[in-house]
């Protein structure tokens, strides 16, 4: 039973971390994976059968998470190059508006 509680507690965290992604709050997250990762390495190889299937279900949640994330990079990055061209756009206008 002594495995319980570390168990209950990366859950608790795997969850929060699945809400702060849900909700585009990556620095929470990330705090979150940070707090999260000693728990996990403290972990022995021995875990009852219920704690091997919450730390499946924290793989798929992780799964998950890391597919938003990848794909909130993607349109953060197009979002980007976007604000870039209209920048480039903008300063040639103003020297080209110069002569």
């Amino acid at each position: 039973m002594q495995h319980a509680a570390p168990i209950d507690r990366i859950w608790q965290i795997t969850k929060s971390i699945e809400q702060a992604a849900a909700i585009e709050e990556w620095e929470k997250a990330a705090e979150l994976v940070n707090e999260r990762s000693p728990l996990l390495m403290s972990l022995s190889t021995q875990q009852t059968g219920a704690a091997l299937e919450v730390l499946r279900q924290v793989r798929v949640v992780d799964m998950r998470v890391a597919g938003a994330a990848q794909s909130a990079q993607t349109a953060l990055n197009a979002e980007y190059c976007t604000a870039m061209q209209a920048t480039r756009n903008v300063n040639q206008y103003q020297r080209v508006a110069q002569f």
